[in-house]
């Protein structure tokens, strides 16, 4: 029976155990013999109490790290400790870390970063929100030899967000021999950040000095030991002063350090001694028992000689542990890798054996690798690699992978499918797949792991090989992932979907699950965050599609844009789910541009789903945005009916926008079958993600073909279609294609306060997103009006200039003719003196802008530079009403909610009492109304008429002509048993309509008999 990998469970278990090497996290012990450095003591404590950030650059041997461990004693600080090597340039394997060394005095954050990643957040981002954990407690976090990260910019990026996110109490020391990479790590300002270099670390005579006394030296010239060496520490300990341009060594060296070392300091001991030194230099830290591993006889008896002598190294554990200075560390592994290759190859296979009896599996499978010793690293890596594809090493976990066979139906097996699938390369999935099977190992395999069937299944499907995957989950056992796989089986094939459930077990194939649940429209289990960073790499993407198809396109193109600045390889992402937001939000060029981009990485991932998507994508651009019905023909021409026939989920939608173009170009005979088609074949597969969009078209085409009835019963269907998604995002984007299918069903409806009625109103709140996410500029435009640029106030000398901007953020296509700004911005002045004034509130204005933000002037125009970069406060009311307006029930609720607070800023531009300024105030009180409205409504459904009769009030308050809400108003009286209210609220409804002359609507007469009987 084929072992499972490990559960992401078992894996996080881990890392407060063994896995993690106790070492790198401990501050290194101070040397028995060593100068007390009083000046650099005071010299890190002022640092340190002045500035958040200390970076010391200096050369190896320049006693970095001793005097930051000396000057550690002082703090009255908690002190973390990380020390990096090579190996953690993989981001996952650095959060690790850097959790590890925050956990030894914080034990708050254990397990954080397994559990962020988890939630899809990126390394970066964790490493953030390990550092915001600190809290007030204060820390000393020291992290030494990031040399050691070169130019790896995933690497410094976690520095980078780590000293970004750092609070207040906390305190950054970062030892580094070359200067930190800028372009890859931004560090703060001078105000935050200090320096400590060579200079500072030499030592003085006086230091010199003492050290010098203290080897014995008395009779040396110590300034001239200083001028020869510039003060270099280990130098001046090791007597390096004493070696020419070049001391010529046992190996015959070329660096004269290390010419030093062997002539001066290994020439001083007895042959068995070095070559314990050269033989442990594999170890970050030797003692008796680890050096024995390695076959190094009578270590005990060579440890207690090495203890004599005068070494660039460090004691613990009383005397029984050394640890080499890191540069004469370096020098032994050259050393090292001078001896016959044979040794050398047996003393890294018995560290890999020491790697694994300490619980190393994954350093050991490095080792192992290292010298061809395939079966042990497979028996390690087996135990490790679900551990490091959880964190996303995916560059760790590849490499593992392409060294060892991984096409024996073994664990590796497995692991090489989640890592093809997570990188979305079903190519090779497939081939991994049919070599499987050409060994006589993929049935087998799929019986004994129902996490291989599934991943082998999915692979399949993603190529539209339908007998190959009912194959392998015909002889899979039952699980979630399994359970997945089939309802995609189905869902390609056309079948029912009636007994579709969404089951979740909270492991790595969630991430399928959650896939085909976002396929039949099962849109709000994806806000869920899972146990699984390999799920959630695989599904964040079709998160963000979940928040498009919800209506929150905002936050969908913000986390869009992130994705694609974090280098996302997603090819869903840029295939068809981020072309779908940009066509969402409006922005048909960079739409157009994702498109053809994510044509080809389709293309190059083997999938033919991810193309027939893509196809998709651009088929909706055509028709939405660049209005060509012709065209999109013309490219679901060359998908239908091959290969579209074999994703039948995916061509009942490409014959849904089939119909949408027929219909644009007149043709309604021909899209009524395509469009009765795809919407008969939706219903019976339970498939509802495009139901509420091909039935709205379905609606159009039966109207305009004489079909009243199946029209309004098409329309209706979209609308409860909606209901069950829990948005009516697509509903009213099909709508607004096709407008008039909602005018007749609401003038169909006697009753006022329908269903149809109330979708009317949303559209009176529907506004485009922001033009472009994540703008520089905010013009506060609630209250008393002011301009923050980067976060920064910005004041502006002529009030006017905010009324100016205003007034250009709100204008078609924003500008305005300069005679027009004189007439709305100045009214009060004559029209030279208004000119002068508008010429002033101009250069203030463009003062104030970054120039990609700012105002671009002609002879007869003003406008705002392109793409426009300034939002406001009611641009934000307007959006977020519309997103609300696109979800039902709790969540539209705290939506709506949510969009009001911004009212408690103030009333527009307040102050300013132009014609144009109170015209909009008026109209943002009338959407305030309505909203509020809305808010009482939904209180009301959800079984609150207290909150809903206080939100009612405030909507009368807004507009107290408003008669739908005096409706309400009745309502809640009466289901708080309160009669005499609901005949108040009547008599208030009417003499309020008596100011207008009118009386109330039948439907209001009709409520109030009813509420009374």
């Amino acid at each position: 029976m084929t072992r499972e990998i490990r559960t992401a469970h078992e894996y996080a278990t881990d890392l407060v155990g063994p896995t993690v090497i106790h070492g790198k996290i401990i501050v290194p012990p101070l040397p028995e013999r060593r100068v007390e450095r009083g000046r650099l003591n005071r010299l890190f404590a002022r640092l340190l109490d002045r500035h958040q950030v200390v970076v010391v650059s200096a050369t190896a041997g320049s006693g970095k790290t001793t005097a930051v461990a000396e000057a550690a004693e002082a703090q009255h600080r908690a002190v973390c400790w990380l020390t990096v090597d090579s190996t953690d340039t993989a981001a996952g394997r650095l959060v690790t870390y850097l959790e590890a060394a925050l956990a030894r005095h914080n034990s708050g954050v254990a397990g954080m970063s397994a559990r962020a990643l988890a939630a899809g957040v990126p390394h970066a981002e964790v490493a953030g929100l390990l550092a915001e954990a600190a809290g007030d407690e204060p820390v000393l976090f020291v992290i030494d030899e990031l040399e050691r990260f070169g130019e790896s910019a995933e690497a410094w990026s976690v520095i980078q967000s780590l000293v970004r996110h750092a609070p207040p109490s906390m305190r950054i020391v970062l030892l580094s021999r070359r200067e930190i990479p800028a372009e890859l790590c931004a560090l703060p300002a001078d105000a935050v950040l200090a320096t400590v270099g060579e200079d500072d670390l030499a030592f003085t005579t006086d230091e010199a000095a003492d050290a010098l006394t203290a080897l014995g030296r008395t009779e040396l010239d110590t300034a001239e030991v200083v001028r020869l060496t510039g003060g270099w520490v280990t130098g001046i300990l090791f007597e390096a002063w004493r070696s020419a341009e070049h001391v010529a060594g046992a190996g015959g060296e070329a660096d004269p350090l290390h010419g030093y070392l062997s002539s001066h300091i290994l020439g001083q001991l007895a042959p068995d001694a070095v070559d314990l030194l050269v033989r442990t230099s594999l170890l970050d830290e030797v003692s008796a028992g680890r050096a024995t591993a390695l076959g190094i006889p009578h270590a005990a008896e060579l440890m207690v000689q090495l203890r004599t002598a005068h070494l660039p190294v460090s004691w613990h554990s009383g005397g029984r542990r050394l640890r080499c200075h890191p540069r004469f560390r370096e020098y032994l592994l050259e050393r090292l890798e001078r001896l016959d290759p044979a040794e050398v190859r047996r003393l890294r296979y018995a560290h890999g054996r020491l790697l694994v009896g300490e619980g190393h599996d994954e350093e050991a499978t490095e080792e192992f690798l290292r010298v061809d010793a395939f079966d042990e690293a497979r028996a390690t890596a087996e135990r490790a690699v679900l551990g490091v594809l959880e964190r996303c090493d995916f560059t760790i976990a590849g490499r593992w992978l392409r060294d060892l066979d991984t096409l024996d139906g073994s664990p590796l097996s497995t692991a090489e499918l989640m890592l093809t699938i997570a990188r979305d390369d079903y190519g090779r999935a497939v081939k991994v797949a049919d070599e499987l099977d050409r060994r006589g190992h993929r049935q087998r395999l799929a019986a004994a792991s129902p996490r291989a069937a599934a991943l082998l299944a999915w692979s399949y499907l993603h190529v539209g090989r339908h007998a190959d995957a009912a194959a392998v989950l015909g002889v899979a056992a039952s699980g979630p992932g399994v359970a997945a796989a089939r309802a995609g089986l189905r869902l390609a094939q056309g079948s029912g979907g009636e007994g579709f459930v969404l089951e979740l077990s909270g492991g790595p194939l969630d991430a399928l699950a959650l896939r085909i649940g976002y396929l039949y429209g099962r849109l709000s289990p994806l806000a869920r965050t899972s146990s699984s960073a390999w799920q959630d790499a695989v599904i964040d993407p079709w998160r963000i599609g979940a928040m498009r198809a919800g209506g929150q396109t905002q936050r969908a193109l913000e986390l869009y844009n992130r994705a694609v600045e974090a280098g996302s390889t997603s090819v869903a992402l840029h295939a068809y789910i981020g072309p779908e937001v940009l066509i969402d939000a409006g922005e048909a060029t960079e739409a157009r541009t994702a498109i053809d981009r994510g044509r080809s990485l389709a293309r190059a991932s083997g999938s033919i789903g991810f193309e027939l998507f893509n196809v998709l994508a651009d088929v909706k651009l055509a028709l939405r945005l660049e209005h060509d019905p012709a065209a999109a023909r013309a490219k679901l021409d060359r998908v239908i009916p091959e290969p579209a026939g074999r994703f039948h989920f995916v061509k009942e939608a490409l014959d849904t926008w089939y119909g949408m173009a027929l219909l644009q170009q007149g043709l309604d005979t021909e899209a009524l079958p395509r469009l009765r088609s795809a919407v008969a074949s939706m219903i019976s597969g339970n498939r509802i993600l495009e139901l509420p969009t091909a039935a709205v078209f379905l609606a159009e085409a039966e109207w305009r073909t004489g079909n009243e009835d199946e029209a309004d019963r098409a329309a209706d269907l979209a609308l409860d279609a909606a209901r069950r998604q829990g948005s009516n995002h697509l509903l009213l984007q099909a709508l607004a294609d096709f407008p008039e299918v909602a005018a007749r069903r609401r003038d169909a409806e006697a009753d006022a306060d329908s269903p149809w009625h109330r979708l009317g109103r949303a559209f009176a709140v529907q506004a485009g997103p922001d033009a472009v996410a994540g703008p520089t500029v905010v013009l506060h435009d609630f209250g008393r009006p002011c301009l923050t640029v980067d976060g920064q106030d910005v004041r502006l000398r002529i009030a006017k200039s905010y009324e100016l901007l205003a007034y250009l953020v709100g204008a078609d296509g924003h500008r305005a003719r300069r005679d027009e700004l004189v007439a709305a911005v100045f009214p009060d002045r004559t029209e030279a003196t208004a000119r002068a004034y508008l010429r002033q509130a101009i250069h203030q204005a463009r003062h104030a802008l970054p120039e990609e933000a700012g105002l671009v002037v002609t002879r007869d125009w003003v406008r705002l530079a392109e793409p426009v970069r300034i939002a406001t406060d009611s641009g934000q009311f307007e959006n977020r009403l519309a997103e609300a307006a696109r979800l039902h029930g709790r969540a539209r609720l705290r939506a709506t909610i949510d969009a009001l607070a911004l009212l408690e800023r103030g009333p527009y531009l307040e102050g300013i009492e132009t014609a144009w300024t109170v015209s909009r105030r008026e109209h943002l009180a009338g959407i305030a109304a309505e909203a509020q409205h809305d808010a009482a409504e939904l209180s009301f459904a959800l079984g609150d008429p207290l909150s809903a009769r206080r939100l009612a009030d405030a909507a009368l308050e807004l507009d107290n002509f408003r008669e739908v809400t005096w409706r309400l108003r009745m309502r809640i009286a009466d289901a708080l048993g309160d009669h005499d209210g609901v005949l108040l609220a009547y008599r208030d409804c009417e003499r309020a309509l008596g100011e207008l002359g009118a009386t109330p609507s039948p439907t209001t007469r009709r409520l109030l008999d009813q509420l009374r009987r």
